[in-house]
């Protein structure tokens, strides 16, 4: 199967506190349906539909068409509908179209981004 789950330290964007290690869905690798992960989510094949994660980084070549949720996004490939996050952070080699909703934004320069923006109203 291209998708694999380890216990190695979480390198990525994971909030203190997130169980569940690192999973990868290998670059080849297509599904149509729902992911729900513990940990780091690291796409480099294509998703469609919801993905569910402490902390999901779409790489370079990784496309995803759907939503995702989690406390941490980055997008470095493509990526088209609705992100529901904590910290969303567009590297300059994302494409995204849709619409975003966070707490922390950061669009680094060189991005291409159309879509709608709106930060999560505070708890309290």
């Amino acid at each position: 199967m291209a998708m694999t789950s380890g216990a190695a330290a979480n390198p990525g964007p994971a909030p203190q506190g997130a169980q569940g290690g690192r999973s990868h869905l290998v670059a080849g690798t297509r599904i149509v349906g729902n992911i729900t992960a513990p940990g780091l989510l690291e796409i480099q094949g294509q998703v469609e539909g919801l993905v569910v994660a402490d902390s999901v980084v779409i790489e370079e070549r990784g496309t995803v068409e759907g939503e995702i949720q989690a406390a941490a996004i980055g997008v470095r490939g493509h990526f088209d509908g609705h992100l529901a996050g904590g910290a969303v952070r567009i590297h300059a080699t994302a494409r995204v179209t849709g619409s975003i909703r966070y707490d922390t934004l950061s669009v680094e320069s060189g991005s291409e981004m159309t879509a709608s923006c709106e930060r999560a109203k505070p708890r309290g």
